[in-house]
């Protein structure tokens, strides 16, 4: 949590948030009737307002449960680290670890830990392989995440901990793009996890599907993971569950990459400027037409 001397004065509505989640989340329609300073806020109407005005911002994050928050410590951007590689290497070329965890809340300064974690690699526009594994995390999970993950303690109980699949994770990850849906929490828990048993930091070239989506569907107007995947009519097996949660955000990358390409994107130089541009947007063509309005169909990327 961070002090009120540290933070920007109020003059943006970015400012404000920020300001006014230093005390911790806040579900969007109180946040965005502070922010914006509108007594009268429909759910829906905030929620698409919270979404435009925070998704762009690093700094923010929405959690599980709906609510906004600050990324602990106020991090750098983790979705596109300088990584020193090749930039001009092709994307089909391009080896992608789709990550996701369930943890037992959303701080790691407090002490949250992971509970799942679930990889799956995507090479050549297709899934070719995925790890899952539940993960003691050492402390109590709190009722309401069981309620959304429906991990109990029960099923973590005799479950390895995390210094006991570093290895195998850190292996995963190892020479491929770490890709995430709101890739900045997934980073965080796993750089954390890896930080504390290790002493290793995390390091590597990322991707946020949440960012990338926002460029290459701009009329998308939400992009969270069950907006992504409806759009592109990706059923998610096991929604809240790292295993679920990372093959759909796979299959929504394969798609994003199809898209990609269908607008002259070759490189990871050419993706990493796509999703750097401060809105995402691009001036609209019939291919942005047909995006719109034909998503591509499922047999595009599989399991191998």
């Amino acid at each position: 949590m961070f002090g009120t001397s540290l933070l920007p004065p109020p003059t943006t509505l970015s400012a404000r948030a920020v300001r006014r989640l230093a005390n911790g989340p806040l579900d969007a329609v109180t946040l965005m009737r502070d922010v914006c300073r509108v007594e009268r806020l429909q759910a829906e109407a905030a929620e698409r307002m919270a979404e435009a005005l925070l998704s762009p911002h690093p700094e923010f994050v929405r959690l599980p449960s709906g609510h906004w928050a600050l990324v602990d410590g106020r991090e750098a951007r983790t979705d596109r680290p300088d990584t020193g590689q090749d930039t001009g290497l092709r994307l089909t070329d391009i080896r992608f670890a789709v990550v996701d965890v369930e943890t037992t809340g959303t701080r790691t300064a407090m002490g949250d830990r992971v509970t799942e974690i679930a990889i799956a690699r995507v090479e050549g526009g297709a899934i070719t392989d995925v790890f899952a594994q539940l993960v003691n995390p050492e402390r109590p999970i709190p009722p309401y995440i069981t309620a959304l993950t429906h991990i109990t303690q029960d099923m973590v109980r005799d479950q390895p901990l995390f210094r006991d699949v570093a290895d195998e994770v850190r292996r995963r990850l190892q020479g491929a793009v770490f890709v995430a849906h709101n890739a900045a929490f997934d980073w965080r828990f796993v750089a954390a996890e890896l930080r504390r048993v290790t002493g290793d930091e995390l390091a590597g070239p990322s991707l946020c599907t949440v960012r990338l989506a926002k460029a290459l569907l701009p009329d998308l107007p939400r992009r969270s993971l069950d907006h992504v995947t409806r759009y592109f009519g990706i059923e998610i097996e096991a929604r809240h569950r790292a295993a679920g949660d990372a093959v759909a955000t796979a299959h929504a990358l394969c798609r994003l990459l199809h898209l990609a390409e269908r607008e002259g994107i070759r490189t990871w130089a050419e993706l990493d400027g796509l999703v750097s541009t401060r809105s995402g947007r691009r001036p609209h063509t019939a291919a942005d037409r047909r995006h719109r309005a034909s998503p591509l169909a499922a047999f595009e990327d599989h399991l191998a």
